[in-house]
């Protein structure tokens, strides 16, 4: 049983124009159907004049947190990043409206926003608990979190970096790279794929560790049970190296320092209609199972009129 009065969270990306279009779908279906919940938003007040919308509640995203049952992101995948980082262990499930690109984790078309909210709202929807990597970095304590990925990079020096792992204390190799990714099946459709890895499905429960440019052919995208505890030491002839988490800078760390990477003690909660699956997804996006012959032929053809 769905409780009423339920409050919906709302985060927009500052920069995306189009946000303006669904967030007017949303005020309008409010007006027209009355909901039993309550919308508030985080967005640039400045940049809705007047009374620009009846039923959405301008907020701070300190009270979206601490208040919301679920959060719809307007956005692309980095959207949905930072606001998993912001609810932190919170749980709070999130939904993704793609007003992107390719968008993974943002799975909610605009189109179908409406009918994906009515469905959270009606209880019609499912939970997808996707793993975190736990980074601690071994000088100082300090700990960090990411959904997608953590890169050790050679931060722009133009020598390579070595980077020596451990597996459960037990010696797996020292790569000589440019890079190294450390992937969780949700990231493995970002950087990692970009750099060659395998696509993971992502309630698969493994690590993926894959160099960049590394300097033997024999070094290849592997996958470990995510159970692993992964200690991580990186030697550079430079000052220093890069530690970056989903896309945005950790910090920059002296040669020889080490980290020790397990699996997070909490998960980030998507929302997904049930009749959908990453199957569809993969299909839709990188359009699988599509005959492209008569789309070259139609293209051969008009063209050569």
């Amino acid at each position: 049983m769905r409780k009423k009065d339920q409050v919906v969270g709302i985060v927009v990306h500052p920069r995306k124009k189009q946000v303006v279009d669904p967030l007017e779908q949303i005020d309008h279906w409010i007006t027209k159907e009355k909901p039993d919940a309550k919308f508030l938003l985080f967005a640039d007040k400045s940049k809705y004049v007047g009374d620009h919308f009846k039923n959405l509640f301008f907020s701070e995203l300190e009270e979206i947190i601490n208040t919301s049952d679920m959060i719809l992101t307007l956005g692309g995948d980095g959207s949905i990043l930072r606001i998993v980082h912001e609810i932190g262990n919170r749980g709070i499930p999130i939904m993704g409206v793609n007003m992107g690109g390719l968008g993974f984790l943002a799975d909610t078309a605009p189109e179908m926003l409406i009918i994906h909210l009515k469905a959270f709202l009606s209880n019609n929807y499912v939970i997808e608990s996707r793993t975190l990597i736990k980074a601690r970095c071994l000088s100082d304590g300090h700990k960090f979190y990411a959904l997608n990925d953590i890169v050790f990079d050679k931060a722009g020096f133009s020598r390579v970096i070595e980077i020596q792992i451990k597996v459960n204390n037990q010696l797996f190799n020292s790569y000589i790279a440019d890079a190294l990714i450390l992937s969780t099946p949700t990231g493995s459709t970002g950087y990692s794929m970009s750099a060659g890895g395998p696509i993971v499905i992502p309630l698969t429960e493994v690590f993926l560790i894959n160099p960049i440019c590394p300097h033997s052919l024999t070094n290849r995208p592997v996958i470990v049970p995510d159970k692993s505890i992964l200690s991580i030491q990186v030697f550079t002839e430079f000052h220093e190296i890069n530690v970056y988490r989903d896309g945005q800078s950790e910090g920059k760390y002296e040669s020889g320092i080490k980290f020790e990477l397990t699996k997070a003690g909490f998960k980030a909660n998507f929302i997904k209609l049930k009749n959908n699956s990453f199957y569809d997804t993969l299909r839709t996006k990188f359009h699988w199972g599509e005959d492209f012959r008569d789309k070259r032929r139609w293209s051969y053809e008009n063209n050569s009129k």
